[in-house]
């Protein structure tokens, strides 16, 4: 008599066979949500999120919330005149076209701890510079935009060119003090003679990562492909099983 495929796989050895199919399964499919969960990311920020917050609802010394880069803030600092600095390598878009020019940035203090503040935009060194060392120490309410830290880069005309907080703070003190991990693009508080720095922020949407969603698929295919291997084990003796009957 022929078994059926069910016959044999009622067999303990294939019912464990089975068990450990479906654990392989498991860990397969575990890995396939680990990936799908990098492969939608939101980005930008919405219409909700564009008024400005008080600065510490995302970010404090040593720590910023997820997704606080472009939000808007409100901060209350005590401006370090003496520790402004000219960046150098800076876009800036006039009348929709891409101008290189200078930042000024400077050292503030907001509840005892150091916030860069990027002050204002001039396409003219000279201009910059010359902001920079008439700053002046002052007390300001300000609102800007939170940015991450950038690489540092080599200097330029003699100024640094890159917004690198790693490398400011050490520019900034002699011995380690609490600092915010973010810089601020100021929109308003300081008066200057630069132009403000404009920044382009992204309105909030989903970007697909496409080489995670392929491996969220691998995985699902692994998943169902240990279920495969089981059955086609089980079809092959019941196969060899039949013909020597």
């Amino acid at each position: 008599m022929q078994p059926t495929f069910w016959e044999v796989a009622r067999r303990p050895r294939w019912v464990v066979g089975f068990a450990f199919a479906i654990l392989v399964a498991v860990v397969f499919s575990l890995l396939m949500q680990w990936q799908l969960s990098r492969t939608f990311n939101v980005v930008g920020v919405s219409v909700e999120q564009r008024e400005p917050v008080e600065i510490a609802e995302l970010t404090k010394p040593g720590y910023v919330e997820p997704f606080s880069f472009d939000r808007l803030v409100t901060a209350d600092v005590e401006i370090d005149g003496s520790s402004a600095l000219v960046v150098a390598n800076r876009l800036q878009l006039v009348d929709g076209e891409p101008v290189e020019g200078y930042w000024v940035i400077a050292n503030s203090y907001t509840d005892g701890a150091s916030l860069t503040l990027a002050i204002g935009f001039s396409e003219e060194l000279e201009t910059a510079r010359q902001v920079a060392a008439t700053l002046g120490d002052q007390q300001a309410r300000v609102t800007g935009y939170i940015q991450p830290t950038e690489a540092v880069k080599p200097r330029i005309d003699g100024e640094i060119s890159s917004v690198s907080l790693g490398q400011l703070v050490n520019i900034y003190f002699d011995s380690p003090t609490p600092s915010y991990p973010i810089y601020l693009i100021l929109q308003d508080g300081v008066d200057s003679q630069l132009d403000q720095i404009s920044i382009e922020i992204r309105q909030q949407e989903v970007e697909i990562n496409w080489l995670t969603a392929f491996y969220a698929v691998e995985w699902a295919f692994f998943a169902m492909a240990a279920f495969y291997v089981w059955w086609r084990m089980v079809q092959d003796v019941r196969i060899r099983e039949s013909e020597t009957a």
